[in-house]
């Protein structure tokens, strides 16, 4: 996450002060089919490391260490992440 966000940040950037035809560029390829699994991919990421944060937040304040609990949410953050992802990017796309 850190790699690929910072270096389209970086690029981003770059673009922004090189000019109009760089940030054109800059724009056409992010919103390629490639662009958008480049950044799907990234805020899977942000959503994925947030909830395994929650996660442990709760089990640093000593709850959740029961087994079934514990299996439960280790299971559930992969796919809430999932599902805010999702809603993530219906929210960018169709409003």
């Amino acid at each position: 996450m850190a790699l690929v966000g910072l270096g389209v940040f970086l690029w981003w950037l770059g673009a922004l002060a090189s000019g109009p035809d760089a940030y054109d560029l800059f724009q056409t390829l992010m919103t390629s089919p490639v662009g958008y699994i480049v950044l799907v991919g990234l805020s899977w990421a942000f959503f994925t490391h947030m909830m395994s944060g929650l996660r442990h937040f709760v089990l640093d304040m000593g709850a959740g260490y029961e087994l079934d609990t514990n299996k439960f949410w280790s299971v559930a953050n992969p796919i809430i992440a999932i599902l805010l992802t999702i809603a993530f990017w219906a929210l960018i796309l169709f409003v």
